[in-house]
């Protein structure tokens, strides 16, 4: 949906000027090729062999930025000083990412030397803008997306993305580390419609030879930031187990500079809150759209929306900072009846206007706010930073209704434009659809304002708000059990309630982080740090576990991943105290120091973790870990839940000076 990894989600978030066409009738098959099967569709090259041939080949962020002659592999400061419009870019991203941070009213400090000044380093961090002009720094592809579906928007025949993760490598004696950053920059090439979209649906379906010559002479059309800027560790939230906020802007050249250009979907809340005719322009938008809406695919008027959005995490789903047609309509402005069979209720209609935004987009099962990150290269991640999967498990469910409408196009069929709600599972043909255990749910109460709801497919298990905020249209629960005896490891053990503060500035949700947040536990488990092998904790808040987690000792035959490959939790490592002084210090010399195991939640491409929580690879290099067993479980696909920002690569802190 939005930028960088976030588009690759939901929706892009920057109107193009004309209005979108019409659906295309069906066009002749090609006597060719006449039925595609999804199968043979191509909507994604994320192989990193691949991409670092397209990269090499002129598919580089500095190239396409217009840079002459990059080296192999251009830093962020050479960037800057032979790319004007990377100059442009980094400064604007820089100088507002600053500017923002400046107007939050807590202590907020860059590097590991100004954070010791604080107990346990607990303080906020915000972004250090040198990383966008350092020797050090680079941008990395990390995917290329076909988003051929993309015409239902902007015309044409869509558009490709070009992702990019901002890295770093520093020599440090005889050692060089790295990392990736929670830093992505999408370009957007539009693709022009020449001979007919059917035709660019059978080029994605095959294997062109011209893939890198026809990929480079596309327009750039945008490019798009999704950045971390501020980080309030658990320490500092201790109820919300931590808050991040992310900034979301759009850029586009014009007269030879890059300009902000509007966010598809985001509406200016508090230009259109101080202005009754906005407000009614608004409405009148909705309601000229609501089949559009229904099927997520649908432009508000460019001159109602904002040039910046910023997202708040953890608990994003629920929490009112991320809606902000929640604060500008209530369920009593919209009519009680006449919905598109898309729509259930006037509630659905500000629900998928939310899904619609770049904040909301961002939030729904994201990983820490991104939809793609890419998979790991090894010699800048190292081994106790990587991701078992390299997207989001919204992305993941995309990537079919992606194939199914290019093949359509292909084989002469009209496709079916209709988008589902981003958190929503699969549809079933069997009625509501269910989702498996500590995944977003629709609580039974609310079944009716949904077109499509679903619940829970674990009997003993119960579709709960377990973060309620009472000012959102519509509220998504967590499949969790009803007992303590259908716990198991890894699991949701918390539930509460968001305070939302008053949105008063510009932006409207500058200052979410004022947001509290009260729980209970769920289950009354212990919560201290005695662990048995039989029995589960209650992990709190505080250590940096939103919702809690259920947790326990593993047995001998845990540790040695006896089923590990086949066991909804697994015996990995977990940081506990080492982890924290790795938090102050060097993490890169620190991490390869833990040795600590515990049982949590597994995960794998058909069990995606739930909110705030992202599926990280088994180091099975460390110490404490069986190597071959090890290895044998990432082979197969399988990790472990953790905290998005127990991740290096997912938190802007930790790191080394620029």
């Amino acid at each position: 949906m939005l930028l960088t990894a976030l588009l690759l989600g939901c929706m892009d978030k920057t109107p193009a000027p004309p209005p979108p066409p019409p659906p295309s009738p069906p066009v002749a098959a090609s006597p060719l090729r006449p039925s595609i099967s999804p199968d043979d569709v191509t909507v994604e090259i994320i192989a990193p062999d691949a991409l670092a041939a397209l990269e090499a080949g002129g598919l580089g962020l500095a190239a396409v930025l217009g840079a002459p002659e990059p080296p192999e592999r251009p830093t962020t400061a050479w960037m800057a000083e032979h790319s004007t419009h990377y100059q442009q870019l980094a400064a604007g991203w820089g100088d507002e990412a600053v500017a923002l941070a400046a107007r939050l009213d807590r202590d907020l400090v860059v590097d590991h030397r100004a954070a010791t000044r604080w107990p346990a380093s607990n303080v906020g961090r915000r972004l250090d803008p040198r990383w966008f002009t350092s020797d050090t720094s680079f941008f990395q592809l990390i995917g290329v997306i076909n988003r051929l579906d993309r015409r239902e928007f902007v015309g044409g025949c869509g558009e490709v993305r070009l992702l990019y993760r901002l890295a770093y490598q520093i020599e440090t004696g005889a050692e060089m580390i790295g990392s990736r950053l929670p830093v992505t920059v999408n370009a957007v090439l539009s693709w022009p419609e020449e001979d007919g979209c059917h035709a660019a649906a059978q080029w994605w379906s095959s294997e062109p030879d011209d893939r890198l010559e026809k990929l480079r002479v596309l327009p750039l059309k945008q490019v798009e930031l999704n950045a971390q800027i501020v980080r309030f560790p658990s320490g500092v939230e201790t109820t919300f187990a931590g808050q991040a906020l992310y900034l979301l802007k759009v850029y586009a050249e014009q007269d030879g500079a890059m300009v902000a250009r509007p966010l598809e979907n985001t509406p200016d809340v508090a230009r259109i809150r101080a202005d009754p005719a906005l407000q009614a322009e608004l409405l009148e938008a909705i309601l000229d759209n609501l089949d559009g809406i229904g099927d997520g695919v649908y432009q508000l008027p460019e001159h109602l929306l904002a040039t910046t959005a910023l997202s708040w995490s953890t608990l994003g789903i629920n929490r009112s900072a991320n809606k902000p047609l929640d604060a500008l309509l209530e369920v009593s402005d919209l009519p009680v009846a006449g919905y598109p069979d898309t729509l259930g209720s006037a509630a659905e209609v500000i629900e998928r206007l939310n899904a619609g935004t770049c904040m909301g987009c961002h939030q729904a099962a994201s990983t820490a706010g991104f939809h793609f990150l890419g998979e790991d290269d090894l010699a800048v991640s190292g081994v106790t930073n990587r991701l078992q999967l390299p997207f989001s498990e919204h992305y993941h469910r995309e990537r079919d209704r992606r194939r199914a409408y290019v093949a359509a196009l292909g084989s002469g069929r009209a496709p079916d434009r209709h988008r589902p709600h981003p958190l929503a599972p699969a549809p079933s043909a069997e009625g509501i659809p269910d989702v498996g255990s500590n995944a977003t749910c629709v609580p039974p109460a609310s079944w009716d304002l949904l077109a499509a709801p679903w619940g829970c497919a674990q009997d003993g298990e119960v579709c709960t708000v377990v973060a309620a905020d009472a000012s959102s249209a519509v509220e998504f629960g967590q499949c969790v059990p009803e007992s303590v005896a259908g716990l198991s490891a890894g699991m949701t053990c918390r539930a509460g309630t968001i305070t939302a503060a008053e949105r008063v500035d510009v932006p409207f949700n500058l200052h979410a982080y004022r947001d509290t947040f009260s729980s209970t536990q769920l289950y009354g488990l212990a919560e201290d740090k005695r662990f048995t092998t039989d029995s589960l904790n209650c992990r709190p808040t505080v250590i940096g576990v939103p919702l809690g987690r259920a947790y326990r000792r593993c047995t001998t035959e845990e540790r040695a991943l006896t089923d590990a490959t086949t066991s909804p939790d697994i015996c990995a490592v977990v940081g506990g105290s080492k982890f924290d002084q790795c938090v102050e210090g060097d993490f890169h010399r620190c991490l390869s120091g833990i040795v600590g195991r515990g049982m949590v939640d597994s995960c794998s491409i058909d069990r995606f973790c739930r909110e705030d929580y992202i599926c990280q690879a088994l180091p099975h290099q460390l110490s404490s870990v069986p190597d071959e067993a090890g290895k044998a479980v990432e082979d197969a696909g399988v990790g472990f839940c953790t905290p998005t920002y127990f991740l290096f690569q997912l938190r802007l802190d930790g790191h080394p000076t620029p």
